[in-house]
């Protein structure tokens, strides 16, 4: 019995092999990840394939798109042909579609071999990182790498990539509601109602134009003012001034490094490392600082800094310590407090464009989570992939206290900051320098 699987005209170009890239992006009910879904049901069916599906975060088989797969497969009563796993999904063929997260699994992806296509989906999350990481080892003759998302800001890799800088061997096209022909009522009337009471979100929502409001976010707007102010640029490291880096510690989540200086009375953040799984270890973060080779004057760790874990020998405080690397506890501060002191800081830091990308890209995605019911933000920002980037620039604003007096320049606050000897240190700022 034969099966037809409809997929609407304007993804045609995924049956195309002349295109390395197929890169569809706009707003929501253009029917992307059906659209996708479907197309590689059918090439899968008609050759043997390895497929790999993925995403920038994806803590479990159930935040991949197994489950659409699989719902698929069961529509079309196509399980005698296909054989859904709990990780994998196979065809009677050969073909295997694998599913993997991008952020926390970099070991595993470079070690992935012979992927036909690699299907990137919500691809507005994934990071420079990842793009590097991802790319070179999609690397088999033919390959393809299709990517789909939904437009959020234009700074994101993705659209800088895709859209702005878009590659010889790339398929780009924008979709939307239109060309979806199994857009719902319900769907339109949504759409209707936005277009008529909000005409810049709906343009963002449903026509997939960049965001220009950042609803919900926490530091965007921050950003974007610094790179409108010309403080997101080229910020070198300065040989023989004292680097302190502030830490967001995790394992599983990853551990997430910020470095900075004072230069004058500037705040200069130069560069930005993060780490997941084994790389997370402090042996291997070590040899990282080592490898370097900054000037270190003060490492700054959250308050589980100084907790042991199951399998280490002391904390991390006492582990980093003993690498060579001095370091001290910040207070216990409120989440809330912590991000105005993050906002504050982005109000006068210089960062660079370039080594701190894939910090300044979580932070921008860093948000607020939407109660549904009550149709409106919650007060506690949703854990996600962004959040330990944007946790660890928290807790170097927290580090590197001031505030800013009228015609003043920065004055220091006096900030009491504990080591795990329970030392106490008052820091000091000189007075405001040049970028040089």
């Amino acid at each position: 019995m034969e099966t037809r699987i409809n997929i609407p005209r304007a993804f045609k170009e995924l049956f195309d092999n002349q295109y390395r890239y197929k890169v569809y992006y706009g707003g929501r009910g253009g029917a992307k990840s059906h659209s996708f879904a479907r197309a590689l049901l059918i090439l899968g069916a008609q050759s043997k394939l390895r497929i790999l599906a993925t995403r920038e975060l994806q803590k479990s088989i159930e935040t991949s798109v197994h489950k659409l797969f699989s719902d698929l497969i069961q529509q079309y009563n196509l399980e005698s042909f296909w054989r859904i796993k709990k990780a994998t999904i196979e065809a009677l063929n050969g073909t295997e579609i694998m599913f993997k997260g991008l952020k926390y699994n970099a070991t595993e992806i470079k070690s992935t071999e012979g992927v036909d296509i690699c299907w990137i989906e919500e691809a507005e999350n994934t990071s420079e990182h990842s793009y590097e990481t991802l790319l070179p080892t999609i690397r088999k003759n033919g390959s393809q790498i299709w990517i789909s998302f939904n437009t959020k800001n234009v700074t994101d890799p993705t659209y800088q990539r895709f859209i702005v800088n878009k590659p010889d061997n790339a398929f780009v096209k924008k979709v939307s509601w239109r060309d979806n022909p199994n857009f719902s009522e319900t769907l339109n009337n949504e759409r209707i109602r936005l277009e008529r009471d909000d005409a810049i979100a709906y343009a963002h929502v449903w026509e997939g134009e960049p965001d220009t409001r950042y609803s919900g976010t926490i530091y965007s707007v921050y950003i974007e003012r610094a790179r409108e102010a010309g403080r997101v640029t080229d910020v070198p490291y300065k040989a023989g001034v004292p680097v302190i880096t502030a830490w967001d510690l995790g394992k599983q989540h990853g551990t997430c490094i910020w470095f900075a200086q004072m230069v004058g009375q500037q705040v200069r953040v130069f560069d930005y490392y993060e780490a997941f799984g084994a790389d997370a270890d402090i042996e291997e973060l070590a040899k990282v600082l080592n490898g370097k080779g900054y000037l270190y004057g003060m490492h700054y760790l959250p308050h589980d800094g100084v907790h042991e874990r199951l399998g280490m020998k002391g904390s991390i405080s006492e582990q980093l310590r003993l690498s060579g690397h001095p370091n001290k506890i910040l207070p216990m501060l409120s989440v809330k407090a912590g991000i105005e002191k993050g906002r504050s800081l982005l109000k006068e830091a210089w960062i660079d464009s370039k080594a701190c990308s894939n910090g300044l890209h979580a932070m921008m995605h860093y948000a607020y989570e939407y109660d549904e019911n009550r149709l409106t933000f919650k007060p506690n920002p949703m854990q996600n992939w962004a959040t330990d980037a944007s946790d660890a620039w928290r807790y170097l604003a927290q580090a590197m206290e001031y505030k800013v007096q009228p015609q003043q320049g920065l004055i220091a606050k006096k900030q009491v900051l504990y080591s795990t000897q329970n030392k106490i240190i008052t820091p000091t700022r000189p007075k405001l320098g040049s970028l040089r």
